[in-house]
């Protein structure tokens, strides 16, 4: 700030200079004074210009010494004292600009005040000499005029000092603001620096926690199902292992919910906005819930019977509507009811209505129902829950630019409405969108023929690696098992498999190596990872190294078979077109 303004200021002076001397220079009995005049103005200059320079090269710490202050104020205090001299030394009787001196060094005061405001005994140091010289210069004239001209200077001088200490005043003011203003900005900086650290921190955390949690329940999850298909076990054992599914289940569930909510607050989770049947979403959610709508014996009613297209994401319009049908059962009384119903408010708008009988919501805790981790401190012990499902709901359906809301009376139930855009189709009658999709549903319920050809599993995991073989054996699939990529690959040069299952971290060789090897060896077979990790990074490696389709462990037989009747079905064609 000290030096702030002194390059255009020695500009200014240095050209103003100039036009002094060429317009004055030449008169008689001044010609040799005006030239000692410019001569010491520029050597001025040239000083203050280099201190300027050396103060701007200067590290802040060597800024901040005393003794610039002092160079400053002593250059200031000689220029006032130089442009004082041309007063002195140009006024003569003879001299016809005595007029033009005046206004030149009054201008060059009041423009002083600009560059000099910041620090008072500087703007003092100047103006004294400079407007002092000048009045006493002009109480020595004898022509009238010059007398009215030095009363009226004598009034400026007053005027601009006590003007000077205000603009000193402004000054200070707004370089503490400034000041003021950047450490905000700087601390904020700081502040966002920390909060990216954080997120990143909290990234690397979730994801290690995903695949550390993921890895054991996959084990769990999966042999519990297995041991479902058991003929020999009692139907006590099989109540037990339903409770060992049950707990494992919600496990897996809070673990997905807890990354869904970080994905979003993170802006990394995605959705794919599409015309979709809202029919077809409601039944699936329908089929879905109603099991457990039977074990509470809540009547569960549908009403779909106008042809609707939404637009959304299918997969988390789908997770949506699960858990507000799910909320609806478990606050619910036993023997009481939920309804979902759809209607059009407004053109272009569908309102999914979810209607429960159930505990309802007090009223000075509707405004949190949103809030991530509130639950009701009534509910919360006796029902099972998380506290994270609406928030995500009421995120998602934002991210499909849509709006969840809620209506509640204790005691006598709630109702939560997912407002969303309809599509061009809706609504319509019997639309050839909706029977393609219903031809393509009934199609993968078909069950295919099983494959003939082996499918080859690599994991490194020996738990999980008997787990995924014996899924494959209870749904009717062959398989050769290898325990990492490079024992994969080998097998893979001399074998003919209909599909490979790897997982991705492995020892010696992981599957993005593996499928890369595949690939460059020209060997056309699907490829699927069996994965812990459920960031949306990791499927983006899984497409670049080369993969078809991954699985996300704990990986249920549904899911397996899902997965492998879509890929064997398309493995024929795939070979054929040799796509890599």
């Amino acid at each position: 700030m000290l030096y702030g303004g002194m390059k255009f200021s020695m500009l200014a002076t240095l050209i103003v200079s100039v036009i002094m001397f060429y317009v004055m220079h030449g008169h008689s009995d001044s010609s040799f004074n005006l030239s000692v005049w410019f001569a010491v103005m520029a050597f001025i200059i040239i000083l203050r210009t280099v201190d300027t320079y050396n103060y701007m090269q200067a590290s802040p710490a060597d800024q901040a010494k005393h003794s610039w202050g002092t160079r400053f104020i002593i250059g200031s205090t000689l220029a006032g004292f130089w442009w004082g001299m041309l007063a002195w030394l140009g006024f003569s009787s003879e001299n016809e600009y005595q007029t033009l001196i005046v206004v030149c060094i009054v201008g060059i005061a009041g423009g002083s005040l600009a560059t000099l405001s910041y620090r008072l005994r500087t703007i003092v140091m100047f103006l004294i000499p400079a407007l002092g010289i000048l009045e006493f210069s002009l109480i020595f004239e004898d022509t009238e005029f010059f007398r009215v001209v030095s009363y009226m200077l004598a009034v400026f001088i007053l005027f601009t000092l006590l003007t000077s200490r205000r603009a000193y005043i402004s000054s200070n003011q707004n370089i503490r603001l400034r000041i003021e203003a950047d450490l905000r900005e700087q601390a904020l900086k700081d502040a966002k620096e920390e909060a990216e650290i954080a997120n990143q921190a909290k990234s690397t955390f979730l994801s290690s926690m995903s695949h550390e949690l993921r890895t054991p329940l996959n084990a769990i999850l999966g042999y519990t199902q297995l041991l479902e298909h058991d003929a020999l076990l009692s139907e006590k054992q099989r109540k037990e292992i339903r409770e060992i599914d049950s707990a494992g289940n919600m496990l897996l569930e809070l673990v997905n919910q807890i990354l869904d909510l970080a994905r979003i607050e993170e802006g990394n989770l995605r959705v794919s906005l599409e015309s979709i049947p809202l029919q077809n979403v409601l039944q699936e959610c329908k089929s879905l819930i109603k099991p457990m709508a039977n074990a509470r014996h809540i009547m569960l009613d549908v009403i779909d019977d106008t042809t609707c297209h939404v637009i959304a994401d299918h997969t988390r319009l789908k997770q949506v509507i699960l858990n507000l049908m799910s909320n609806a059962i478990k606050y619910n009384h036993e023997n009481g009811s939920v309804t979902v119903r759809y209607s059009f408010p407004t053109e272009g708008r569908v309102c999914i209505e979810v209607k429960d009988t159930g505990y309802g919501i007090p009223r000075n805790k509707i405004n949190h129902i949103f809030d991530p981790f509130f639950r009701l401190e009534e509910n919360s012990r006796k029902i099972e829950g998380t506290g994270i499902g609406l928030a995500i709901s009421n995120k998602l359906t934002q991210m499909m630019k849509g709006t969840l809301s809620v209506q509640s009376e204790l005691g006598q139930g709630s109702t939560f409405w997912v407002d969303l855009p309809c599509s061009a189709e809706c609504p319509c009658m019997e639309n050839p969108d909706i029977q393609e999709n219903e031809k393509k549903q009934q199609g993968k319920q078909q069950e295919p023929e099983k494959a003939s050809d082996k499918i080859l599993v690599v994991e490194d995991n020996p738990s999980n690696l008997k787990l995924i073989s014996s899924q494959l054996t209870t749904l009717g699939y062959k398989a050769d098992l290898a325990s990492n990529g490079k024992e994969a690959l080998n097998m893979i040069m001399h074998n003919h498999y209909a599909l490979v299952l790897t997982d991705c971290n492995m020892p010696i060789m992981d599957g993005y190596d593996l499928v890369t090897e595949i690939r460059n060896n020209n060997i056309s077979v699907p490829v699927v990872a069996l994965t812990a990790d459920a960031f949306p990074e990791s499927e983006e490696a899984c497409i670049k190294a080369g993969m078809n389709d991954r699985i996300i462990k704990p990986v249920s037989l549904q899911k397996l078979n899902d997965t492998l009747q879509q890929w064997l079905k398309t493995g024929n064609k795939y070979r054929d077109s040799g796509n890599q």
